[in-house]
């Protein structure tokens, strides 16, 4: 079981990696900088972008991003404008 949550964290941030390095953005390995296999607020304020999301990818609230959490934010559509009534 351990094996398989191991996988897919190592499948996660190779695609996260992959999918920021074609952006410019900075990847997961980048800013886990103590390779813990998590980012932490300290760790994201080396991107703007994702300190200005941090808190909206923390999706369970623990005050880190795993592998999961960071995909899900590179994979968010961005929300169009709402038109002004």
């Amino acid at each position: 079981m351990i094996k398989k949550h191991t996988l897919t964290a190592l499948a996660l941030m190779t695609a996260s990696g992959l999918a920021w390095a074609g952006s410019g953005a900075a990847s997961f390995q980048d800013l886990d900088s103590n390779r813990e296999g998590q980012i932490t607020l300290d760790e994201a304020k080396k991107s703007p972008d994702l300190k200005a999301k941090f808190t909206q990818a923390d999706a369970n609230k623990d005050g880190k991003l795993d592998a999961a959490e960071f995909a899900a934010l590179e994979t968010a559509q961005p929300t169009a404008p709402q038109p002004m009534k």
